[in-house]
């Protein structure tokens, strides 16, 4: 079904999903910064991803991490390199790699403490719940997108007066 004439070409597609992966990771830790500061104001180790003394660093940090996650999304969830997987398990792949590689960024960048458990587990918790929350708001759009495409579908086909199936 993919033309290979309509496509995007891969530096504009990867360049989206970059600009788009990087600026909804900006807000993200931008309000949940803000989360953490705000209810926990006696905290004794701000992690260096919320500490706002190295604000530019951090922000060169997070866009090597959207482009990278930009490159896995154009690699895995496009079929332009990978033909036959199945939707399912894409996403799946996708959410294991964004993992692992924040994972990467956080250990090489010092943004979580290695040796804190709780906060390990709150980042896998609220990287689950997030990655669900997004699929589902995506497969929404796509149910919503296809009753669109359906009732213009049928609107066409009764100017065009074909038979309904």
């Amino acid at each position: 079904m993919n033309n290979k004439n309509t496509e995007k070409p891969f530096v504009l597609e990867l360049f989206q999903t970059f600009t788009t992966t990087f600026t909804l990771s900006v807000l993200a830790i931008s309000i949940t910064s803000l989360l953490v500061i705000h209810f926990t104001a006696d905290i004794q180790d701000i992690p260096a991803l919320f500490a706002s003394g190295n604000t530019f660093i951090v922000i060169l940090q997070i866009a090597g991490f959207a482009f990278i996650m930009a490159f896995f999304c154009v690699l895995i969830i496009t079929e332009r390199f990978i033909f036959k997987m199945r939707f399912w398990l894409r996403l799946l792949l996708l959410l294991f790699l964004a993992m692992f590689t924040f994972a990467v960024f956080a250990i090489i960048f010092n943004w979580f403490p290695t040796d804190n458990l709780q906060t390990w587990i709150g980042f896998v918790i609220c990287t689950i719940i997030s990655y669900i929350f997004s699929i589902c708001l995506t497969l929404l759009k796509f149910k919503l997108e296809g009753k669109k495409y359906d009732k213009l579908l049928t609107n066409y086909k009764e100017r065009k007066n074909y038979p309904a199936r």
